[in-house]
């Protein structure tokens, strides 16, 4: 019978972690409303070229949730709705404001995460 409950409470573990792992955040998940909902002005929409994603617009909806999706699933940090939010809320500072290279922003999330 101990055999039984210890597979039983690890397998509900497991699928908890799983859960939480395979979390999917979207647009309704972002703090800020105030992106525009299609690409600004000089920007277009069917160039996907190197430097198309190399950047992100701060600006546009779609780029800011893809850019905090990915931080999230490629760092190791909670893979929450908060951690998310948290992504949103430092790319919005100030200090962020002048970068717009994804790597760059990458580094600068990742270097303040826990002094916020």
């Amino acid at each position: 019978m101990r055999t039984r409950e210890y597979y039983t409470l690890n397998t509900l573990i497991l699928i908890n972690i799983k859960i939480k792992i395979m979390i999917e955040f979207d647009e309704n998940d972002l703090v800020n409303q105030d992106y525009v909902n299609t690409t600004t002005i000089g920007d277009n929409p069917n160039y996907t070229a190197i430097r198309d994603r190399q950047r992100v617009n701060k600006k546009e909806r779609y780029e800011v949730v893809y850019f905090c999706k990915a931080f999230v699933n490629g760092y190791k940090v909670e893979k929450t709705k908060e951690s998310f939010q948290k992504v949103e809320k430092i790319i919005r500072l100030p200090e962020a404001s002048n970068i717009v290279m994804r790597d760059e922003l990458n580094k600068f999330v990742a270097a303040i995460w826990n002094k916020i």
